[in-house]
């Protein structure tokens, strides 16, 4: 199975280099300072066979010269080489000195840099960069181009290694985003299919974690819909990532105003990694490698659980842009099982056995604290006429399901008084029955088994069965992607009706209540197919 590629999106970071001393500050400004230049230069140049236009310069810095600088001047200049390339493509670098004992321009104090702890006392320069659709190592090879560039076009010589050796270890990261491009249509699927809310809802109940999702569809779906995840939120959902991060989905305000046929009518997919994410920390230049990876496999594992084809050939889901290819990669992304699935049948297994053993005065106090959202322990005991020792021992019955804090009951999970408050406020409520309704919200009815051969099918298909209210089959749907064609690259649908025949079998039921099942799917060209199982496996 094939992977698309992603693409860089926005970078920023801090280089610092003390191999050459103040060199390359000092000789850029020997050349941009007084005529002809002015501290002001734009040229154009090619590099690499790509045309860039290059602005440089200056901005006062906070640091006042030293003495053996010589310059008659209250502070120090820094210098901005802004390059602008092909579409969208910029990459914009502030050039400054660094020096042992650095002073404030205005106060004389000695100013607390990082540099000294990190690099030692001595002369250096740091280089803060920001860069637009280009891979950090390009952004790197690209500054001593645009430096060779300004010298060649000053006439002036310039030593050839400057920025051509390895940034120092200090060399730090703090925004970092990759994107792919996918069609409308398949956008709002995923929106509507709610990654990004599933998410949400199964971190809200553990601790630890922090995470907030802001949905914006006020213009149009898909308009900026975020979810922001700490880095323990990110290990939850991913083994090993340990970086936090934003996921979002992004499309123009009005995308109607451009033409269907140019990209931006359909909307980016991207992944953020910044500082603000992690506890204000940036990371290690060093270690980009390791935050792309778990940046693609954020954004590819997303994709991957709303069953979105992550393939760019023949797909029709990822539309090319002036940065972004759509185009296999090398290199496969690891991929995960879906971990909201698992983490609802968890939830929804442990709430169905705990109130199918429950005794009368537990199932008073689990009513009770549904429909109020928390209860003391004295409370159940007047409303109920109940001693408070009947309820403390009710509530170590439900001691999965409720939790007691200091006289305080409520329950362990948001989820489950949503579920029980709905069920209770229905007009046909009936606590003794809310293990088969979950059962049924699982898609397990009481004659198909949790072990049975049919609902193996059921997990290994992503498939979902919806039955009626005496718990009958009545629709079954797959999220995965199937087609009619036996040539075709996706799984052929009648073979996958013929499966679910037969495990239905295995699983001791009758196979006609199966047959005349209206079965639904997801197509190749992003749509969805409908057709009953037994018509699809006599194909």
């Amino acid at each position: 199975m094939s992977q698309v590629e992603t693409t860089p999106h926005e970078i920023e970071g801090r280089w610092k280099w003390p191999d050459w001393g103040r060199g390359p500050y000092d000789a850029l400004s020997s050349v941009m300072l007084g005529p002809p230049f002015e501290g002001y230069l734009e040229i154009d140049t090619e590099i690499d066979g790509e045309p860039w236009h290059l602005k440089v310069g200056y901005s006062k810095s906070g640091f006042a010269p030293r003495l053996s600088d010589g310059i008659n001047a209250e502070r120090l200049y820094e210098w901005d080489i802004v390059g602008r390339g092909r579409g969208e493509r910029k990459a914009s670098y502030n050039i400054g000195p660094r020096f042992p004992d650095m002073r404030h321009w205005e106060s004389g104090e000695r100013l607390q840099l990082p540099w000294e702890n990190q690099v030692g006392e001595v002369d250096g320069v740091d280089v803060e960069f920001h860069m637009s659709n280009l891979e950090p190592e390009r952004g790197l090879e690209l500054l001593p181009e645009f430096f060779g560039a300004i010298f060649d076009h000053a006439g002036e010589r310039i030593h050839s290694e400057y920025f051509r050796t390895e940034p120092h270890d200090a060399s730090r990261m703090w925004a970092y985003e990759r994107y792919v491009r996918i069609r409308r249509e398949w956008a709002e699927k995923l929106s509507s299919a709610g990654v990004l809310q599933k998410v949400a809802h199964y971190l809200s109940d553990l601790e630890g974690v922090k995470a907030e999702l802001h949905i914006d569809n006020r213009e149009v779906i898909n308009h900026q819909n975020r979810l922001f995840l700490n880095p323990t939120s990110a290990g939850e959902l991913l083994p090993g990532h340990t970086y936090g991060r934003k996921f979002e989905i992004y499309q123009l305000k009005d995308p109607d105003a451009v033409s269907k046929d140019h990209p931006s009518y359909h909307p980016k997919v991207e992944v953020l990694v910044n500082k603000s994410m992690n506890d204000g920390e940036a990371w290690a230049w060093a270690d980009r490698h390791e935050v792309t990876e778990q940046i693609e496999e954020t954004l590819l594992n997303a994709l991957h659980w709303e069953d979105i084809p992550l393939g760019p050939d023949g797909s029709g889901v990822y539309i090319a842009d002036d940065h972004f290819d759509a185009v296999a990669r090398d290199d496969l992304v690891e991929l995960y099982e879906d971990p909201t699935p698992r983490l609802e049948a968890k939830s929804d297994h442990l709430l169905m056995t705990t109130l199918r053993d429950m005794g009368e005065t537990a199932r008073d106090v689990t009513e009770t604290v549904a429909t109020d959202g928390g209860a003391t322990v004295d409370g159940l005991a007047d409303e109920l006429g109940k001693h408070p020792a009947t309820i403390y021992r009710a509530i170590e019955d439900l001691g999965e399901v409720l939790d007691l804090d200091q006289g305080d009951v409520s329950f362990r999970a948001r989820k489950y008084r949503e579920e029980l408050r709905a069920l209770v406020e229905s007009a046909e409520y009936a606590i003794e029955s809310y293990a088969d309704r979950m059962q049924h919200i699982m898609g397990l009815a009481d004659h198909v088994a949790e072990s049975s051969p049919f609902q193996e099918w059921l997990a290994t298909n992503g498939a979902d069965l919806e039955f009626d209210e005496n718990g009958e089959p009545q629709q079954m749907r797959i999220d995965t992607i199937l087609s009619r064609l036996k040539s075709d690259s996706f799984e052929n649908v009648a073979t996958i009706a013929s499966e679910a025949l037969e495990k239905w079998s295995k699983s001791g039921n009758d196979p006609t209540a199966l047959r005349g099942l209206e079965l639904t799917w997801k197509t190749p060209g992003g749509g969805t197919e409908s057709g009953f199982v037994g018509a699809i496996a006599d194909r």
